[in-house]
């Protein structure tokens, strides 16, 4: 269906054009300048071809390409064995490694030499059978010989390892001679090389890119990142990001991951943020897959509720070409995560922090006293009888100063956040552990709020046998929130917000004052009782891996995963005693003694209630799986897996509830009504439903240099008719590896450059199940008369569809990664990407004796395309380790087609982008009589939605008419798009060092392109309220003809939405760039902690959103929190220890 693209669809705006070529430009030119460079790199290429060749002769040709000279005595020389080495175009270090095995000599660089020495010897230990086991030892450097502490040396293939000390050094008991260990440490190239007994080894390892050689879990398996063609990008978890003050861990991922946009809500306890990955490219919804430890799921709250100090890394996945193993659940993008495991080999270590702190309140719009509100009042209700009097305005002076009371101020308590973290890990030679504990206490800014989250991790994997190894995790969480019984804390605070500020909240002791119907303190403060939400969730993961000794390579793999999601909540709504007060000259002046009480009243609440529910939601996941990962040749290298999934869910529940307290308020059964009446419940139904899955992942590569893979999911859904249930999804990508080719090797500083390209497909089924299937009603009916009874007989539901199916998603993606330079590192990718077959209802006119409608079908299309671009910096000198990354993504969505019921133009959505902006266009503000009487003159029949202009008002555009052309008065046919597109481009920005013990790092993020209607900030009843201040001072006025905004309205004299009906007066431009987390800390020297008797101690202070650059935020409200008066951001302040033993 609609396969033609159309080149019109998804244009980019101009701001974005112009930034694609910038970036195109720049990387030519920075291209051009690179070839042309001729600095000496320790990644420049190497070609030998020698044979029983003296050490001399292979110096002399090292030396010729390289230009290093070699400073060796000729003793060594001498004893030195001949070499054989066969090297075509190989990387300078790992050449060198070559030459030196199996010699008893080893080097280090200094300046532009390399200095040959011999290795001391080492007691050897008698090997115990034919095959020998050693210890093995040495130090590892940089290119300036200087030790590197904290390297990690690990056995390749296994998980056992060391971490080099302050002195760079490392030793490595019972290894088999020969094995290949694997260095590596953040910011430099991982080294491989073979153990070696009997000497000192030294291993020198070279600025640049250490990612190239991670290992990046990707659908059901792993690959090196260097071998990747699809879009995937990884987060790896330290100190810093584990120590942010934040309870979700969706707030870690802003500004971190191009193409990955989080939407920061509120600061509400316990609330978590909006992930998307790239833009939504349906009517349906395409929401993130989650994949932790082996666990698929679509439930962002898995996510979110993992504690920070458990992960280990975070993997997003963009592209078809990495979703498609994910099939009908990936068109939302997959972030997948992989939480710690101990080593095998390492010591007992045990890991402890703590950090405790506070926030402070963002900005809100700025709103005015009581004594301005009283000013305001009467100037626009000069004739009301309960305007303000000299005697209100004498009386509110002295409370507050002249602001008056502020429940928010009343009831504000800094939200407070304590974490405690507790871990263990490390491993025996075959088993390996972690263990980890976490505690978090958040409490909101009124005392009846809270939110307490639970963690606990533990992780075994062992070798059962040479060829047997076996994982067992088991986690659980727990998540309590305590809140008022309303649940609605957001509305809650903008009416504190904008409350009457002649309106006390208390007495001196206490009580709540009346005021209407309730007190929104008492509420806040629990006096009107509480909702309570407790959320358990354990989940058991069992894996255990074979590999098949008679085949090299081959492995077959069985998981199973058990999570069990319970939910009970309890809500307790009571009404309380509102105190009635003595008033003074005028009703506004309200006394708070409590001798002045006149009378109680109970709070109006329509009713009072005890109610309880319990709800279930369990999966169950069973995976096998077959591997192969081979190299043939030394240059073939084959890999893959093929796997079958099956998953389960059972999911029920039900609510009970009993309404009035006769007797005595309390939060126990027995204490409300018995009567019959008064009960009630209701029950989700209980359901059980699954899904089967077929997947194939193989990747190919020569000699690193051509890429290529192909991945497929064959899925089966339970809400598809039998013959359209199963769906295939393939994709395929390609890469070339452009710096390995040996017309490249002479170029000088580019260390990687990379193109790839993919085209995939995925799918989703997120849609209402069995609309296959004709459903039946209880029906409500009278044929008689104007009182239905319910339940009466059984109705026909909605007309079926059997041939409903899966929408599918088609992806295209390019891009280019370059690392340059040794600490530079640069990617820049398109994509672009079309849905059709989307199951959307149909638009049509059927007769109303036919009393059904049409079902859905799938005819609907969408499309999006967009860029992503990252730069990366990382270098270290002497004692000082640096990093920097920038990262931008735009994306832009376009509905193509669906039915539509369109009265007016501006309602068409199709062709245009998801995000365009419809609403009326201001021509200006009619400021004098003389601007009125011209208008007029110029538009004698100008109506607004019915009403005349008038002096202080605003004007508008009249585009268009019944007709189709201008007839003089403006109303919805005049609304129009003056936005073509306002999709953000997102921003991050991330910097740090470390030096001589402390640490700093920073990430920020933000949006350009962005916008916000602000014509909120005049609406409501503001004549008794407070309101936003310049609309107060700044409004027209006879007095105030300039004033920036136009005339001032009562909400009662009709002409509230000739002023703030949304116009493009009223559209501002609200870019941003917010400081997301600071971490400053100082971990004591090795010389202190030693003589402690620990491993390390770190002090630290971190923080959130602490500051933000705005235009929008210094003259309205923060952008983010999008409404002036609605919970503000957080900023929140935190300081903590690290204690490891």
């Amino acid at each position: 269906m609609y396969e033609i693209w159309k080149s019109n669809l998804c244009t980019l705006p101009r701001g974005v054009t112009k930034l694609i070529l910038v970036m195109k430009l720049t990387i030519l030119l920075l291209m051009t300048v690179i070839l042309q460079l001729s600095a000496n790199s320790f990644a420049q290429k190497i070609t030998l071809s020698e044979k029983n060749a003296p050490l001399t002769r292979v110096f002399e040709s090292i030396r010729m390409q390289t230009g290093y000279d070699f400073l060796v005595t000729e003793s060594m020389l001498k004893n030195a064995k001949p070499v054989n080495i066969q090297v075509n175009n190989e990387e300078f270090l790992i050449v060198l490694n070559k030459v030196f095995d199996n010699q008893n000599l080893t080097f280090v660089f200094k300046n532009n030499s390399i200095i040959v020495k011999e290795k001391p010897l080492l007691i050897r230990l008698s090997p115990s059978s034919s095959e020998a086991i050693v210890d093995v030892s040495g130090m590892v450097v940089d290119e300036s010989g200087k030790p590197i502490p904290g390297a990690n040396v690990k056995i390749k293939g296994m998980d056992k390892g060391v971490v080099t000390d302050v002195e760079g050094k490392f030793r490595l008991t019972n290894v088999k001679n020969g094995a290949i260990l694997v260095i590596s440490y953040l910011g430099y190239v991982a080294q491989e090389v073979k153990a070696v007994s009997g000497t000192e080894m030294t291993i020198t390892l070279v600025v640049g890119s250490s990612e190239l050689s991670e290992v990046v879990v990707i659908g059901y398996g792993t690959q090196k990142r260097d071998l990747l063609t699809g879009s995937v990008v990884t987060m790896k978890m330290d100190d810093a990001r584990r120590n942010t003050p934040t309870t979700t861990m969706g707030n870690l991922l802003a500004g971190q991951m191009a193409g990955v946009r989080v939407n920061t809500p509120a600061g509400r306890a316990g609330t978590a943020p909006e992930i998307k990955i790239r833009e939504k490219s349906s009517f349906n919804n395409q929401n993130v897959l989650y994949v932790i430890d082996g666990m698929v799921t679509d439930n962002a709250a898995d996510f979110n509720n993992l504690s920070p100090n458990d992960v280990d890394n975070i993997t997003a996945l963009k592209d078809a070409a990495a979703t498609a193993a994910y099939g009908a659940r990936a068109s939302g993008g997959v972030i997948v995560v992989t939480t710690r495991r101990g080593e095998k080999g390492q010591k007992p270590k045990i890991s402890y922090s703590f950090n405790t702190g506070f926030d402070k309140r963002g900005k809100n719009a700025e709103r005015t006293s009581a004594i301005e509100g009283g000013e305001i009042y009467n100037r626009i209700n000069p004739n009301a009888s309960d305007r303000w009097t000299q005697s209100d305005f004498d009386y509110f002076k002295n409370i507050n100063n002249g602001w008056g009371y502020d429940i928010i101020e009343d009831i504000w308590q800094d939200p407070s956040t304590t974490t405690h973290n507790l871990s263990a890990s490390g491993g025996t030679e075959k088993l390996s552990y972690f263990v980890g504990g976490s505690y978090v206490k958040q409490n909101a800014f009124q005392k009846n709020t809270s939110f307490d989250k639970y963690n606990i991790r533990i992780n075994i994997t062992s070798d059962v046998t040479k060829d047997l190894t076996f994982f067992a995790g088991l986690t659980a969480n727990n998540n309590i929130t305590h809140r008022p019984p309303g649940n609605n804390e957001t509305d809650d605070y903008r009416a504190e917000l904008l409350r009457q500020p002649y309106q006390p909240v208390w007495t001196d002791a206490g009580n709540p004052i009346a005021f209407d119907w309730h007190n929104l303190g008492a509420e806040m403060r629990g006096d009107g009782g509480y909702s309570k939400s407790n959320q358990l969730k354990p989940v058991v993961n069992l894996k255990g891996t074979y590999k098949i000794p008679l085949i090299q390579g081959l492995s077959v793999s069985a998981q199973y995963i058990k999570a069990l999601n319970n939910e009970r909540n309890k809500r307790y709504f009571k009404r309380y005693d509102l105190w009635i007060m003595k008033t003074f000259d005028t009703p506004k002046q309200i006394s708070t003694k409590e001798s002045d009480m006149l009378s109680t009243k109970k709070s109006g609440h329509n009713s009072e209630f005890l109610e309880e529910s319990y709800y279930w939601n369990d999966d169950a996941q069973l995976n096998f799986q077959l591997n192969y990962d081979h190299t043939f040749l030394d240059k073939h290298h084959v890999q893959g897996w093929v796997t079958y999934e099956r998953a389960e869910n059972k999911s029920g529940g039900f609510l009970g509830g009993r309404e009035n307290f006769p007797v005595y308020y309390t939060d126990q059964w027995w204490a409300a009504s018995s009567i019959r009446a008064d009960d009630y419940a209701s029950g989700n139904t209980e359901q059980s439903i699954g899904r089967k899955s077929y997947v194939g992942q193989f990747f190919y590569d020569y000699s690193s240099k051509y890429l290529a893979s192909f991945t497929f999911r064959y899925d089966g859904s339970y809400k598809f008719a039998p013959a359209n249930r199963w769906g295939f999804f393939p994709s395929a990508s390609v890469g070339w590896v452009v710096s390995r080719e040996n017309f490249f090797k002479n170029v000088k500083g580019i260390d990687l450059l990379k193109l790839r390209a993919s085209l995939g497909s995925t799918s989703a089924d997120n849609i209402n199940a069995w609309q296959y299937q004709q459903e039946y009603r209880n029906g409500s009916a009278a044929y008689f008369g104007n009182s239905p009874s319910s339940n009466v007989g059984i109705q026909y539901g909605p007309m079926v569809n059997p041939d409903i199916t899966w929408e599918k998603t088609r992806n295209y993606n390019f891009g280019i990664d370059v690392n340059f330079l040794r600490h530079f590192n640069a990617t820049a990718e398109y994509f672009r990407t079309k849905t059709y077959d989307i199951l959307i209802g149909r638009i049509a006119q059927v007769p109303p004796t036919f009393s059904r409608s049409l079902p859905s079908s799938n005819y609907g299309e969408y499309r999006s395309e967009g860029v992503e671009f990252t730069f990366g910096y990382r270098n270290r000198t002497s004692n000082l380790n640096y990093y920097a990354n920038f990262n931008a993504s735009y994306a832009n969505a376009v509905p193509v087609f669906k039915d539509q019921n369109i009265t007016y133009p501006y309602q068409n959505e199709l062709n245009q982008s998801s995000s365009r902006v419809v609403t009326y266009t201001n021509t200006g503000m009619l400021r004098t009589k003389a601007d009125l009487d011209a208008f007029v003159a110029a538009n004698p029949n100008y109506k607004f939605h019915g009403r005349a202009p008038a002096v202080g008002q605003l004007t508008y555009a009249d585009l268009s008419g019944k007709g189709g052309v201008p007839d003089g008065i403006v109303d919805d046919w005049d609304q129009s798009v003056v936005k073509k597109n306002t999709n953000p481009i997102s921003l991050g920005l991330n910097f740090g060092f470390e030096w001589k013990g402390f640490n700093l790092d920073a990430s920020f993020a933000g949006n350009l392109h962005t916008y916000r209607m602000v014509n909120n900030l005049v609406d409501g009843n503001v004549e008794w309220n407070r309101m936003w201040k310049p609309w107060a001072y700044d409004s027209w006025t006879p007095e105030n003809t300039q004033a920036s905004l136009p005339l001032r309205y009562s909400a009662n004299d009709g002409t509230s939405w000739v002023t703030n009906a949304p116009s493009t007066f009223w559209l501002k431009k609200a870019d941003f760039l917010r400081l997301r987390m600071l971490n400053v800390g100082y971990s004591l020297p090795s010389k202190i902690t030693n003589k402690m008797g620990i491993n390390g101690l770190k002090f630290y202070c971190s923080g959130s959103n602490l500051f933000i650059i705005s235009a929008f935020e210094k003259k309205y409200y923060d952008p983010e929190i999008g409404g002036g008066f609605n919970y503000p951001m957080m900023k929140s302040f935190n300081f903590g220890v690290n204690l490891t033993l």
